[in-house]
């Protein structure tokens, strides 16, 4: 299901055309139109799939999804669990910084309460992600963040462990191979 926004991201990272407003709304400024055509093949890329992106020097690109983060019902406070996953990703990241493109941070959220508490929500965990990775090392120059709410949900919402699954923030690492 959320293949498809995750997909267009990727493209306007990729081609230079994201803009700032995703930090301000969470929605990516993709500029010009461009045909999907253009940048993948007809197999839409996978986690841990490599693709090959026309570019001056042509390289593959690998997307890397590290543990998500998850949080309690309405927090955006990090947990012991939550820290290790992170110090984790910060290991992750640092050691492969020459190689990584973008970090793309999403929020979500389940949909137990208003669409618009629930952006605010998701963008408060990202913020909190944001943070923990700049406190300890990861270049700002390479996050990017967006705030999905519960617009995109990782599981089902219907069901406990479903929302429990999508009160989450993802991170993507970008790397270039």
């Amino acid at each position: 299901m959320r293949d498809k926004p995750l997909q267009n991201l990727l493209i306007a990272i990729f081609t230079g055309l994201f803009s700032a407003t995703v930090l301000a709304t969470g929605t990516p400024g993709l500029g010009p139109r461009h045909s999907s055509a253009d940048l993948w093949s007809s197999d839409l890329p996978t986690p841990n799939k490599s693709v090959q992106v026309s570019t001056d020097e042509p390289r593959a690109v690998k997307y890397i999804s590290l543990n998500p983060i998850y949080f309690d019902h309405n927090q955006y406070a990090l947990s012991r669990e939550s820290r290790m996953a992170l110090d984790a990703a910060v290991d992750y990241l640092k050691k492969n910084e020459h190689n990584i493109k973008r970090v793309l941070i999403e929020g979500f959220t389940d949909s137990r309460a208003t669409m618009s508490y629930n952006d605010k929500l998701a963008d408060r965990r990202t913020d909190r992600v944001r943070s923990y990775l700049l406190y300890h090392g990861v270049n700002s120059n390479l996050l990017v963040t967006t705030a999905n709410g519960e617009r995109a949900p990782t599981d089902i919402n219907w069901t406990p462990l479903g929302r429990a699954r999508n009160r989450q923030v993802a991170i993507h690492a970008i790397l270039w191979q």
